[in-house]
Parts: C-alpha cells; structure tokens; sequence
C-alpha cells in the first residue's frame, strides 16, 4: 500500500514540477490542507488550516499569487511508519512584487485513503515535519527514502 501511495505522490509531483496545477481530482472533497510555520508570508498566502478541496485550492492559489516563475519539485519520498508519506520538496520563485528569487527546501506529509489524498501539512521548517512524524532526519537521510 505505502508503494502506491509513494506512486500517486511521485505523480502529483511530476505534475506539479511541469506547471500542472488541475489536480484536484488526487484530493479527496474533504482534504484537510495546512501550511505551517511561522515564517511563512502573513496574511493571504500564509500559516493556516483549510478544509475542503475549495478552500485548499483557494488557500495554494493565495500562495502562488505572491510568486512569479513558480517551480516546486520532490527531492525525497519518505514512508512514515504510520503508513503516511513524507516528501521533502523545493520551491523556486521570483517575488512578484520584490523580483528577489526565492529558494526553500520544504517537507510535506501526506495521509492517503482509497487512493486520495486526504491530509496534507506543509511545512515550512524540514525539521518541524521530522518532529511531527517521528523520524530522525539523519536517519532518514541515510536510506529509508521509498521506491
């Protein structure tokens, strides 16, 4: 099971690494979407709980509206014991305001059911999300990244 979910994921990523942003249809109606971390942007586009794929889009198009030349790719997918997924990924973007280029390595948990995503934490500090699921980012690192 974890092996599709890393699958699905690895999909949504290579979509997502094109500009392919129509994924709704790899949410489940009622995702639960968090952006997490206190240096996060304030306001639109920053820190916060969405329920539902309307709300989460609502919240990522806030985010992405902050960004021009907007880029996101997996590095690592990593099987979380408790059957969830962790994936260290990197954003690249121009402030579209500021044009400064933008660079951050970030970490994601995903939950997945029936093969829909149903949970997702994005988390601005890698570390916060190691914490979260309970793993130890040097022994992550050293080989329990999944195929």
């Amino acid at each position: 099971m974890a092996n599709d979910q890393v699958r699905i994921l690895r999909a949504l990523y290579d979509r997502w690494s094109t500009g392919d942003f129509a994924t709704a249809d790899a949410f489940d109606p009622e995702v639960e979407f968090a952006r997490i971390g206190p240096e996060v942007v304030p306001g639109a586009g920053g820190p916060g709980r969405w329920r539902g794929r309307a709300d989460m889009w609502q919240a990522i198009l806030d985010w992405v509206r902050l960004w021009d030349e907007f880029h996101v790719e997996a590095e690592r997918f990593v099987e979380v014991p408790d059957g969830r997924v962790l994936v260290l990924s990197r954003q690249t973007a121009k402030g579209k305001m500021s044009t400064t280029p933008v660079e951050r390595e970030l970490a994601e948990v995903f939950a997945l059911r029936e093969g829909k995503i149903v949970a997702w934490d994005a988390y601005w500090d890698r570390a916060d999300a190691f914490r979260a699921v309970a793993l130890d980012p040097a022994r992550s690192a050293a080989g329990a990244e999944a195929e």
